[in-house]
């Protein structure tokens, strides 16, 4: 289970929609990525063993790691292990004025994420064939951009929403420049019990 800081610093856990989503996720991903092994595996040791080649391995490979970037990505974003420059935030010694930069980082968040989601809805209302060997529709390939999409977009309505409670705060301690946390990447993650 994953914990998250709050605008004064102390570990909240997060909802459970969102622990569940993390661990639906988690389970997703591993299965994703055992196929994908077994996958290529069985086509590598095909072409050098037996000289021959499974035709589908390559593009079942290509779709599931399709799937694997974005579904990681929602996760990632979930557990706040993306990359983010938090400089800036380090030199803000008012909490409610890292809470404000944290805000702004999550709104353009959203903004991105809403980009994507159009060019995704663009995609899937105009690509509607089928793959030319396993003969998959390839709406169900594209559909995840749209999931991971929504996934983060629940997370970031979510931290808007602390990041307003933290805004509106009334008790503002300030912090001597680096501490408390340090950005929306550096999330202070618990698991299960440790």
């Amino acid at each position: 289970m994953e914990k998250d800081l709050d605008e004064g610093g102390t570990a909240e856990p997060l909802p459970l929609l969102f622990r569940i989503i993390e661990m639906l996720f988690g389970s997703i991903l591993a299965l994703l990525f055992i196929t994908l092994i077994c996958t290529v595996g069985a086509n590598v040791a095909g072409r050098f063993l037996f000289n021959y080649s499974l035709a589908w391995a390559d593009e079942l490979s290509r779709f599931i790691f399709i799937w694997l970037i974005f579904l990681g990505a929602a996760l990632a974003y979930l557990r706040s292990e993306h990359i983010a420059v938090d400089y800036v935030e380090q030199k803000l010694t008012s909490t409610r004025a890292r809470a404000a930069m944290r805000l702004l980082q999550d709104v353009l968040v959203l903004f991105v994420l809403a980009m994507f989601l159009w060019g995704a809805w663009q995609v899937l209302s105009t690509y509607t064939g089928h793959s030319a060997l396993l003969q998959v529709p390839m709406s169900w390939i594209n559909a995840s951009v749209p999931v991971a999409v929504v996934i983060m977009a629940l997370m970031c309505f979510y931290r808007i929403g602390r990041h307003l409670r933290g805004l509106t705060s009334k008790d503002d301690p300030g912090l001597a420049p680096g501490e408390g946390r340090s950005g929306d990447a550096q999330f202070v993650k618990v698991y299960r019990g440790e």
